[in-house]
């Protein structure tokens, strides 16, 4: 298998012992990783970490080490082409990344910038939005790096015309001239069909491009209808669902039968809601290794 393992993104929970659960939950299952999403637990707070959380969670990771490996979703808040707040997003960014070296996390999968909605946004270049973003990710790449870590840079899909991560040759651009162990690339699945299917790119080729730097995984389905006016809709099969693999409708076969990862990274799903099913998860394990396993 060409990659480091199989992960899911934990439900948080509302209390550390709802999180133990979970976790153990998922170690009996199988899974090998998880993915952390703090903002549920209001970890951070007007740009800071709250503290006492902190310790919290650390405190229940800690007793899982020896069974499981954790990487961690930065704060989703996080937007470095806000220019107007920019200081406090970058503040975010920071308290993000003390949240990831505390709790050992690998990977930090990141939303890049994207632009707000005139008048509230800037009319200032994409390329010095750009240059900016790559700035202050470098100002971080070193630290994270010296823990074993990787910013993973994550692929859009629902804003329209506004991030240069829902274009697979942008993104793999942007990464490859940062040229930085740090810094890497993480395909979500899911985002890449959307921005696939709204903007007309080869979905195959678009995974293909990215798949050298790609550092990070988030795996899910949808059935690659944009969310119209912001609003997901089951029913409709509306926007970024979140379905486990075989649940909608992308070509997940034909990825990973085709398609080489040569960073190995995490086979990491990031299905966060509506997993009604009784052993649901253990399920969505076995389909995981099967996709794992096309290429051998």
């Amino acid at each position: 298998m060409q990659f480091k393992g199989i992960g899911y993104a934990v439900h948080m929970g509302s209390s550390a012992q709802e999180l133990t659960e979970n976790l153990q939950t998922l170690i009996d299952c199988g899974y090998e990783y998880v993915e952390l999403l703090p903002d549920l637990w209001r970890m951070w707070v007007g740009g800071r970490n709250d503290q006492r959380r902190l310790k919290q969670l650390v405190a229940v990771l800690d007793k899982f080490r020896d069974r499981l490996g954790y990487t961690l979703h930065l704060p989703l808040e996080t937007n470095l082409f806000d220019v107007a707040d920019l200081e406090y997003h970058q503040a975010l960014l920071a308290a993000g990344i003390e949240v990831g070296k505390a709790v050992g996390a690998t990977v930090l999968a990141y939303h890049a910038g994207f632009r707000l909605a005139l008048p509230a946004g800037t009319s200032k270049p994409m390329q010095e939005l750009m240059a900016r973003e790559r700035d202050i990710l470098l100002s971080y790449a070193d630290d994270v790096a010296s823990w074993g870590g990787n910013i993973s840079i994550e692929s859009h899909g629902w804003y329209q015309y506004t991030s240069y991560t829902s274009f697979p040759e942008m993104l793999a651009k942007f990464v490859e001239e940062i040229d930085h162990p740090g810094i890497g690339l993480c395909i979500d699945f899911g985002h890449t069909f959307l921005s696939s299917q709204w903007h007309g790119f080869d979905y195959i080729e678009g995974i293909a491009r990215m798949a050298p730097l790609t550092t990070h995984f988030h795996v899910q389905d949808n059935m690659g209808i944009p969310a119209y006016a912001g609003r997901t809709s089951f029913a409709l099969g509306r926007g970024d669902l979140h379905l486990a693999p075989g649940d909608g409708i992308i070509p997940f076969d034909e990825v990973f039968s085709a398609i080489d990862f040569p960073q190995q990274p995490i086979f990491m799903l990031e299905i966060v809601r509506n997993v009604l099913d009784e052993g649901g998860q253990a399920r969505m394990l076995e389909e995981a290794k099967r996709l794992a396993g096309l290429r051998g």
